[in-house]
Formats: C-alpha cells, structure tokens, sequence
C-alpha cells in the first residue's frame, strides 16, 4: 500500500540505519520500501558484499550504485540497499535481511541486520459512493466532480433523532442520539493486518489539521460496541459515546486519537458527522489522516482520506411541491386568504400546514422567515434542511420548533451585533430552474438574491455572512439583482419561475408596467375608459377604485412606473445574461407599482408575480381589475398569458390581510419540493 501526502517522497522510501555487528528493528507497512545506505557502514578491506534472506519470495533486496557520474575514483561510492515485503508480518521482528561483508579473501569481516515487523494498514471510506467502504481505494484522498468523479461525502448531522429531550440539531452535541441519528453519518475503517501489538514505542493514531476539528466529529464505533459487549448496557449508551475527534471531546477539543490495536487483524469501524456547511473560509473539503510513529513521535507511515462536505440545496419552482406553509391571523383576519389559498393546495393535491397564532405570534411572513431546501448524501434519502433567515421576528422558533426534528436539519447564518435589515428575509432569496449559460450546464439552477445598485456603496444588501454562505455552496452559483430599489426590497415582488410546456421547460414571469399601461390603453381604446378597476377596496382608510381612464391619465404615478420599468429591465438584462435566456423565456405580467412614502416602490395593486406555484396550480394574487363581461380583465390577461403553458391559475384574495402591508400570497406561504433527481457530485466543474 502506498501512502499519501508527505510520504510520497522518494518513491516512498524510508531511510533506515544500519550498523555492523548489530541487529537492527524496523517497522515497516506493505508498499514501502527501506532504503539503507551501506557505504557508509562498510568495514575496511571489504571488496564486496552479500545478502542473506530469511523469507525468500517474500522480502525483495535490490541494490544500485548511487554514486554522482563525472567524478573522480576518489570521492568513494555510494551503495545504497532498497528493501520491502510481500505480507504482513506475524510476530515482531520475524522478517529478517542480513547484509554480510567479504574481504578478498572471501571471508566474511562483518554483519548488518535488519529485521522488520510488517503491517498492512489503509484508512479507507466509500470513495466511489456506492454506500459500501471499500477497501484501500487510490483515489480515497482526493475528489472528483462529475459523472466519473471519485469522492468520499459527509452530510452535516443537523437535523435531531432525540427531539423529545433536545430542540438542538445534533450537530451542536457529541453523542450518537440512536440508531437514526446513525444513519446520517459516513462510514470510515482503520483496516490493520499483522502482530496482536505494535512493537514497543510505535503508536496508530488518526488525526486531523487543527481547523478541521470545529468542522466533524469521529466516533470509534469498534470501540462502543466493544464498551457495550463488556458492560450489557446498550449499544449507543453514554459508556464511550463520544467524539474522539471533533470540537468537544470531554470538556475539551481534539484532533487526534490513539488507535489500539485490533488483535492484530481486522477492522476498527468509525462513523463521521460533518458539524458545518461549506462557508467562506471553508471549501467543503476535510482530510483525516493515519499516521504510524516510531518513538512516539517521528512518522513513518501516512494515509489519507477525503470528504467533501454535502452542501445546502435550494430548489426551484419546476420542482414537484410536497407541503405547502402559510399563517392563520388572530380573530379570522386572513380567513378568506386561507380559504383561497385551501384550494390552490387542494388542487395540486398536496398537504398544507397552516400554522396557529400562538406558533407565528404575530408574523404572517412565512416566507421571509425560511428557506427549505434539502443536503443529500450518496445512496441515502435527501434530508430537508430549513435555512432560518436573521430577520427574527415573530415565526422565530418555528423552523427550530416546528420543522427540526428526525430527518428534518436546520441551519442558520447571522452576524452578532449586526440588525438585520429587509433584504435579509427570504423573499429575497429565490433559485432559478436548471439552466445552460454558453456551453455551461447549472443543473440545478442558480441561486438569485436582491442587493442594492452594483455601482453604489449605499443601500441595502443581504448580511454578509449569509451570502458568503450561499456563495460557498458551490453547486447553485448565485447571480445578485437589484432589488433595492422596492421599498421592501424582495426579488419575488418583480419575479418568479413557472413549469412550461414547451421551450426550456419554464417561463420566467416579471412584473411590468409597460405591459400593464398597454392592457389599459387597450381597455380603453375598446370603450370601457370609464369602468372602475379595484372597487369595494380600500387603500390608507379611503376608497381604492379608479377608472381606467383615471390610472391612465395620472402622470404622477406614469413617471414612478416608468422609473420602476427601468429597474426590471435592468434586472432582465442581467437575468438573461446570467441565466442564459432570450425572450421568448420571459413572461411580462401587467403590474403597476408607486412610491411609498418616498421609501422605493411597493405593488399598486395585488403583485401578481408574487405567486405560490404548486406545479401546474398557480395561487396569484387577485387584482381586482376592472370588470368586463362579467371577467376581471387583468385576470383574463394572465390567464391568456399562462394557461397554454398547461398551468392553472387560482387568484387569491390577499388584498386586506397582505397587499396592503405590502406582501402578497408568496410573501406569506412557503412550500418544501421534492429534491432534484440529479445528484449535486455529478456537477461538472
């Protein structure tokens, strides 16, 4: 076997000294070769030398002349000896090389013994990600995206199998919380054939760089079973159950652990947790390493092993929906809502949660409050994972007291003393479907966040720690826009995907006000300028209703949506570079937005783009438009726009209970997708 890192030197040779008239022990691993230096311990008068071998066929001896070419017969010559085994050993010292020196005479005038105890050992993992540990894998210390590639993968152990005890995910403990918890973890092997012990003064131990401690946990399953077997207590009692390597070993953190031997063969089983997500100053990537050392501390042997920590998934709207989230109001506020937003879920045949006062308190925002996404290990079920925003308001525990739980992780980013502003709820953060951008294929699509102008060092943009973490992920690169122009500043207020029949499988759909002034003059120009838009609304205590003639001719509010006109399509320009779409993959809904308070632009009336999209069911906001044979108009434009997509859509009735706090039906629900079939190690880079 061969060892890796700085062992790879020299052809994996290690020096080892001799001396006449003495034997001398060495430890030696199968795959290495000793190599000695006989030059320099040749006796006087010796003209040649011989090699006696204690285990023909299983001890290779060859020797090569290492002297420097050109130079003169008196600079001496250097002889050099290179040994190495076959088979592991079964005693100490029973593998014996004895170089014998002859004068002219033929008589021997002095002996060098080497005698080796050899040992296999590999420190070996589920490289090729078939869920089976093989054995001694060459490409176990690397990794490899795509299809071909090679790779150990380790999840984050965030979710919680002992929830009835704890509201912490199990990456935030040392222990192994049952069989389950388990389940969520990789496996690792120290495979050791040779003698029952080491020779004296040679330690095994495994070990990581110091960094790497905060960032997994080991645990010696060999060893907890061996505790259980000695004591009947139960297989993941507390006897044992703890890292050996990670951040709290005890009451203090280490990185490195001292292996017994095994009887000599056979295999001592551990079991890796991954503690933390891939992040700005970590690449994802984790070395474990197994040194020999002789005297305790000098190392004569290395292997090493990767992992590559499974990143956070988001998932997109073309993903099939499985739950659906939204909030129930104190004293039936938003029962018409919920009654609305009851049959779009029925429709797409999936389950909903509608979470009670006492669990939101007070907080309708469900979707400013989470991002559900998944981690997936290879050969394993995909595991939710529920991305908690920094906003903290109301819904505050819910993802950790509702959500977290068996096969159901958690994961959080915020920055201590920074206040959270808008931009940091997750309406602001969206995920497009898989696209190719110039000959790159993003299979799972790409991330979208809304930030302030790119140019300006002012405004408002996502917490830094929280985009350092997104960008870390990997395999959803994001692709900031400018959403800071909005008064709340949330991407989903001017755009969102849909599935599609036809081109590359979805629409991207964008709020426009030059499609909706179009609809309007239209309107008009078929004689019904005077048919009021909004009636039985109300907006700041007054009454909402305008005619069609009245929107048109306000040139206050033209000039405010044309300024807002201006901010999406720059938003379109970037999303059409980034993402590698052309027009016929944009949708424009009609949209009208103002000024509010002089603090950015909020939806006029209901943001339409604003939409829970459960497959082919579409939950939109109804706009109460102005009623034309017995129709919304504006409904029947959206319909004309999106039904031959083979969508359905469904208007919600947000206006009193969302729209006018300036949210819509998506700012207030919030739904968990089935993952991707396409697996994350598969991407190509």
């Amino acid at each position: 076997m061969a060892g890796r890192g700085f062992m790879q030197w020299a052809a994996n040779c290690r020096t080892v000294r001799l001396a006449v008239g003495e034997a001398t022990s060495e430890i030696i691993v199968l795959g290495q070769t000793l190599c000695t230096e006989l030059s320099s311990i040749t006796p006087d008068g010796t003209v040649t030398f011989h090699t006696v071998v204690g285990h023909e066929g299983d001890i290779t001896v060859s020797t090569k002349n290492e002297s420097p070419e050109g130079m003169g017969p008196n600079t001496g010559t250097k002889m050099v000896a290179y040994v190495s085994v076959a088979t592991h050993s079964s005693k100490i010292d029973d593998k014996e090389v004895n170089f014998l020196f002859v004068d002219k005479k033929g008589d021997t005038i002095g002996v060098a013994t080497l005698r080796m105890t050899a040992f296999y050992m590999s420190l070996d993992v589920d490289c090729d990600r078939d869920g089976v540990v093989e054995e001694n894998n060459p490409d176990k210390g690397s990794w490899q995206w795509g299809p071909d590639g090679h790779g150990a993968v380790l999840l984050v152990n965030n979710d919680c199998d002992n929830y009835q005890l704890e509201m912490d995910p199990e990456n935030k403990n040392s222990k192994i919380d049952g069989p389950y918890d388990l389940q969520d973890m990789s496996r690792m092997s120290v495979r050791v054939r040779g003698p029952d012990t080491l020779p004296d003064g040679c330690k095994l131990r495994m070990w990581v760089r110091p960094d790497d401690k905060e960032r997994l946990g080991i645990f010696n399953l060999s060893d907890i079973e061996r505790r259980r077997s000695g004591t009947g207590s139960g297989v993941l009692g507390d006897l044992g159950n703890i890292h050996i390597i990670g951040p709290e070993v005890g009451n203090n953190a280490d990185i490195s652990y001292d292996l017994m031997m095994n009887g000599g063969k056979g295999e001592t089983l551990f079991a890796v947790e991954g503690l933390i997500y891939p992040d700005r100053n970590f690449s994802g990537t984790l070395r474990i390493h197994l040194s020999l050392l002789k005297n305790v501390m000098v190392p004569v042997f290395e292997d090493t092993v990767l992992f590559r920590v499974a990143p956070w998934i988001m998932t997109p709207n073309t993903l099939e929906p499985l739950q659906a989230f939204t909030c129930r109001m104190r004293e039936g506020e938003n029962l018409r809502f919920i009654s609305d937003f009851r049959k779009v879920v029925e429709a797409a045949g999936i389950k909903v949660t509608i979470v009670p006062p006492w669990e939101h308190r007070g907080d309708r925002w469900m979707q400013d409050e989470i991002e559900l996404g998944y981690s997936e290990l290879p050969g394993k079920k995909p595991m939710p994972v529920v991305l908690d925003s920094p906003r903290d308001r109301g819904l505050q525990k819910f993802p950790k007291g509702k959500l977290l739980g068996p096969d159901f992780g958690y994961v959080t980013r915020y920055e201590q003393g920074v206040e959270a502003n808008s931009l940091d709820s997750f309406g602001n953060l969206e995920v497009s479907p898989p696209v190719t951008v110039n000959g790159r294929t993003y299979p799972m699509g790409r991330i979208l966040l809304g930030s302030a102008f790119p140019t300006t060092k002012y405004g408002r943009r996502m917490m830094r720690v929280v985009r350092d973490f997104l960008y870390a992920q990997q395999v959803q690169p994001p692709v900031e826009l400018f959403s800071d122009w909005l008064a709340v500043g949330h991407i989903d207020e001017f755009m969102s995907f849909v599935p599609a029949i036809g081109g590359k499988g979805f629409r991207l759909l964008l709020a426009s006000p030059a499609a909706c002034y179009k609809l309007l003059r239209k309107l008009r120009d078929d004689g019904h300028g005077d048919v009021m838009c909004f009636e039985g609304r109300t907006r700041h205590g007054g009454n909402a209703a305008r005619s069609i003639n009245d929107l048109i001719h306000d040139s206050s509010l033209m000039d405010e949506n044309i300024r807002c006109q201006l901010d999406i399509d720059w938003n379109r320009d970037v999303m059409k570079r980034e993402l590698g779409l052309d027009e016929g993959d944009i949708i424009d809904l009609p949209q009208l937005f103002q000024l509010e308070n002089g603090h950015g632009a909020g939806a006029y009336f209901p943001d339409m783009v604003n939409m829970i999209v459960l497959g082919k069911h579409l939950g939109v906001p109804k706009p109460f438009g102005p009623i034309i044979s017995g129709a919304c108009a504006i409904e029947a434009d959206v319909r004309s726009l999106l039904e031959p997509l083979g969508l359905t859509c469904h208007f919600v009735d947000d206006w009193d209970s969302y729209h006018l706090l300036l949210g819509e039906v998506h700012c207030g629900s919030n739904t968990r997708r089935k993952p991707f079939d396409f697996k994350w190690w598969n991407m190509k880079f």
